[in-house]
């Protein structure tokens, strides 16, 4: 199975610039236009181990739609984590990833293709240059929130904690008294389900790229905050990919919630909530790649990994340097 079917909604690697004459002898370079196309990844968000979705607050952040509370972790909460593995996918091709995330600087003397790469433009980014420039990249892939399909209430806990001494006690022996190191975790249990899309609007996006975000996905990973206590606490399961030449609500995934949660579906059963979206989504749109082809595709491209496949290292080395080409070209012309 591949992705073949979303081709027409999406973007071209070969296409993805246009050169616009300013008079007879000058022309500049700057992305392609936009073009009717939407696709859209549906993805589940399954908690296995607790997780932290937070703000400055303790409580585990929240909305409340049509009269229900929902666990809502923003999008970043999940972006930054597979923007993050997508950094280490490219460094382990010797396909890119040269900045860390969130530090990329333009020293003088670099060219835009120093830095940029298939995750720029998967993930989007913005730099500075030595000579005071600003070059910005939206990202081409749109992370919404992730919001819990279960009430609040049914999916989130407390546990108490106390920062003891060494010993095992309260006793603090340097100020000879008892610690009141005392606080309550909030905290996702097990078992949440939550629903997030990405979608790929303007035929922006090559097929390179989305095969990369679906590595960067991976199979699970560790989102959130205290990840250093929970560790890996979420297994990600492909619902579909599903496209058309114009974006519909269902996008949203406070729209599909709201319509599986209006069925009497077993929202603690993953296999059912998955086939719930699964038959609104292909209601919805004309071109759908089922979850289980995903999945199989994903799967293909993790094994190919693992073993090191160097047809696969020669595909991301060919597109890095096509995608490098394309960073160069348009920001070359900026004055």
């Amino acid at each position: 199975m591949t992705l073949e079917a979303i081709k027409p909604y999406i973007g071209d690697i070969g296409s993805m610039l246009t050169i616009t004459q300013t008079d007879e002898t000058k022309s500049y370079a700057q992305p392609a236009m936009k073009n009717l196309g939407s696709a859209v990844l549906v993805v589940l968000r399954e908690v296995i181990s607790p997780a932290s979705f937070r703000n400055a607050e303790s409580e585990i952040t929240d909305i409340d739609v049509n009269g229900r509370r929902h666990v809502r972790a923003v999008a970043n909460k999940f972006k930054f984590g597979e923007r993050a593995r997508g950094l280490q996918v490219l460094r382990f091709f010797n396909a890119g990833g040269a900045a860390a995330q969130n530090k990329t600087t333009f020293y003088k003397g670099e060219k835009p293709s120093d830095k940029y790469d298939l995750n720029t433009l998967v993930f989007g980014d913005s730099a500075n240059t030595a000579a005071n420039k600003v070059l910005s990249v939206k990202a081409a892939a749109q992370y919404s929130d992730a919001v819990s399909i279960q009430d609040y209430a049914d999916v989130v806990d407390t546990t108490f904690h106390n920062r003891a001494s060494e010993d095992g006690s309260l006793w603090d022996a340097q100020r000879k008294e008892n610690s009141n190191n005392l606080f309550e975790r909030h905290f996702v249990k097990p078992g949440a389900l939550l629903l997030q899309t990405i979608a790929f609007n303007g035929k922006v996006a090559p097929i390179e790229a989305i095969e990369h975000l679906l590595l960067s996905i991976g199979l699970a990973g560790a989102y959130g905050g205290a990840t250093s206590i929970y560790g890996v606490n979420v297994r990600n399961h492909l619902v579909g990919f599903y496209a058309g030449h114009l974006e519909r609500d269902l996008a949203s995934p406070y729209v599909a919630i709201d319509r599986v949660r209006q069925t009497d579906t077993d929202t603690m059963n993953p296999a059912a909530i998955r086939e719930a979206l699964q038959a609104n989504y292909r209601a919805a749109w004309p071109i759908e790649i089922p979850g289980e082809h995903l999945t199989s595709l994903q799967q293909d491209l993790i094994t190919r990994l693992e073993a090191e496949d160097t047809a696969l290292r020669d595909t991301y080395g060919k597109t890095a340097t096509q995608v490098g080409q394309y960073f160069d070209a348009w920001f070359e012309g900026i004055g």
